[in-house]
């Protein structure tokens, strides 16, 4: 019965964290959008589980992706600190010209 909304649920989240990650400029955003997509992976193994009847092999990978995300988040938040820290701004379009003006400065 609740099998439909679920899907419909995961397929919301998924379809939002896929829009965030085009439409936004700013890193932290992109950070929460792939955060989005990996939630919606994790629920989509919770729901092959159920369906499967196999949810003891499901909640092992879930948590592997759990363990993935974190890292994953971790990398990512440490990429968006260093990334701030030199050039100042989250703005992928910043990002783009600073790296054209640092590419002429190289040769």
């Amino acid at each position: 019965m609740l099998l439909p909304l679920f899907i419909i649920a995961v397929l919301l989240i998924a379809a939002s964290g896929i829009y965030c990650v085009v439409a936004t400029r700013n890193l932290i955003r992109v950070l929460i959008a792939l955060e989005l997509l990996n939630k919606a992976a994790t629920l989509l193994v919770a729901l092959a589980g159920v369906t499967s009847g196999k949810m003891a092999l499901a909640q092992s990978y879930i948590i592997a992706l759990i363990i993935i995300e974190v890292v994953v988040t971790a990398v990512g938040a440490g990429i968006v600190i260093a990334v701030h820290a030199r050039s100042g701004s989250l703005d992928l379009r910043d990002l783009h010209s600073a790296k054209e003006r640092s590419g002429d400065n190289a040769e």
